[in-house]
């Protein structure tokens, strides 16, 4: 039953990347449109908030899991929506 879990998590982070890499696509391409800078640290910001986010739960299902792994990715999502509110104050 654990190897169902494991692939079952693997499915659902794969669509979670798809989706948050098609909507940075999206924003980007808002940003070859507009030429609007904001756009530029918004992408960046939600790269980060999504990598940040599913980098704790492939290494779990790599059983490589380390302590130091949290910390980089909460790292990575602090950084990411530090950009996304940098984007939308300036």
């Amino acid at each position: 039953m654990s190897g169902y879990f494991e692939v079952l998590i693997l499915i659902l982070t794969a669509i979670y990347l798809l989706l948050g890499g098609g909507f940075i696509i999206y924003i980007y391409d808002s940003y070859k449109r507009a030429k609007q800078h904001f756009l530029i640290y918004l992408s960046i910001g939600f790269f980060l908030l999504i990598i940040g986010a599913a980098l704790p739960v492939l290494t779990f299902v790599a059983q490589v899991l380390d302590m130091s792994v949290v910390v980089v990715a909460i790292l990575m999502q602090i950084a990411g929506l530090s950009s996304i509110f940098y984007s939308i104050v300036r």
